[in-house]
């Protein structure tokens, strides 16, 4: 991937970024969103438990959990409506390192893998540029 192709990448990643926040703010549910948004573009690594009795047509995202070669994030909704983000150092699968962090900066993280995980495939880029665009 050139540098230029890069900068492109990173630009877009924090454009989505300010959507996303943007989004929070107009429907007030964030979580939502970013579930949706990586459940199509990454199945494979995104871990998704709702809450709800099944049957139901609202089921909200209860966890996010969106895993990485090196890390995991893991975001929670609380049963009295707070959210909760934790980010994982993996070593060969198993978690060393647990770190709370805000839910700004688990976005932005998750974010960051991405990018790296897009520049190794180019299936990934696709989906990932599905990401981008909202697809």
């Amino acid at each position: 991937m050139t540098e230029e192709n890069v900068e492109k990448s990173a630009m877009q990643f924090e454009v989505l970024a300010a959507n996303l926040k943007a989004d929070h703010g107009a429907s007030g549910d964030l979580l939502e969103h970013l579930a949706k948004m990586l459940e199509s573009s990454y199945p494979g690594g995104t871990k998704i438990t709702r809450g709800g009795w099944f049957m139901s047509s609202k089921r909200p995202v209860e966890d996010l959990i969106v895993r990485f070669d090196d890390y995991q994030f893991q975001i929670t909704r609380h049963k009295h409506g707070s959210v909760t983000a934790r980010s994982s150092k993996l070593v060969r699968g198993v978690a060393l390192k647990n770190v709370d962090v805000s839910m700004e900066q688990c976005i932005e993280d998750v974010l960051k893998e991405l990018v790296k995980l897009g520049e190794k495939n180019a299936a990934t880029r696709s989906a990932l540029d599905n990401f981008v665009s909202g697809s």
